[in-house]
């Protein structure tokens, strides 16, 4: 049995496409799916960036991008995997926010 190609094999040379069947196209599939919402995020990203290439966000951008109120975010703050606490301020990981935005979009909990 050989070895599926990866994606990155694919990229190199699509036309190995054909040797796939039609379950590891499937696979192949899904794992370009899952990348799809964070490359786009970190193509469109904007703004002042740390040296990991986070950034932290205000609450009401972090409120917008999630779809919920401010109010909501400050309720479910401490609860949530890309809060940052600096002493009482409250800012919110760009990169984890998207991880976590995408987990939900692909019907995985984060």
């Amino acid at each position: 049995m050989r070895v599926m190609p990866t994606l990155a094999d694919i990229a190199a040379q699509p036309e190995r496409v054909t040797e796939l069947a039609p379950e590891q196209a499937r696979t192949l599939l899904v794992q370009l799916a899952m990348l799809q919402v964070p490359l786009l995020a970190r193509a469109l990203a904007g703004g002042r960036q740390d040296a990991d290439g986070d950034r932290l966000l205000k609450i009401a951008d972090a409120a917008t991008r999630l779809g919920q109120s401010v109010d909501w975010l400050y309720r479910h703050a401490d609860r949530l995997p890309f809060t940052v606490r600096n002493g009482r301020g409250l800012r919110f990981s760009a990169r984890r926010l998207e991880a976590y935005i995408a987990a939900r979009t692909n019907g995985r909990p984060a």
